[in-house]
């Protein structure tokens, strides 16, 4: 994919790139580490809240759709959803027309859950943002958002 026009005239700083690229992977190892603190009592690692996330909004999904979705290697969720389903927050149904396809539910359990990790979330990103006004917070996200070209979809 081509880069576009504007961003190949324009001179960024010597250290743009990686200084944007640090503060991104601080962030996210941040919120990972955050999270995998206060779910590790549940028996939860990795992006396990993510699929139940997922799985709250998409109820049915299958397991290549939440990888493509949440960018994470297939291996890795199919290891997590089966623990996820040893553990009791989801199950599973194969798909009559091609038994090698397993669609993906909540348990009750599950859904139980959910409510606890958006709290999680709310509380890291309030603690991430503390320091900025409203405006900034506003800002910031559509900026973020534009980067990504969320704002295209």
């Amino acid at each position: 994919m081509e880069p576009p026009k504007q961003a190949q005239e324009r001179q960024l700083p010597p250290h743009f790139s990686r200084e944007l690229g640090r503060a991104i992977t601080f962030l996210s190892r941040g919120r990972k580490r955050f999270m995998a603190e206060r779910l590790r009592e549940l028996g939860f690692s990795g992006a396990m809240y993510l699929i139940l996330l997922h799985l709250e909004h998409h109820p049915g999904a299958t397991q290549d759709s939440i990888a493509n979705h949440l960018f994470i290697d297939k291996c890795n969720v199919a290891r997590r959803t089966k623990k996820l389903e040893t553990l009791g927050y989801l199950y599973r149904e194969t798909n009559q027309n091609d038994r090698r396809e397993n669609h993906l539910y909540l348990t009750d359990k599950g859904r139980e859950l959910v409510p606890t990790i958006r709290e999680y979330l709310g509380q890291w990103g309030r603690s991430i943002t503390a320091d900025l006004t409203d405006t900034e917070c506003a800002d910031l996200l559509a900026l973020l958002t534009k980067m990504t070209g969320q704002d295209r979809k």
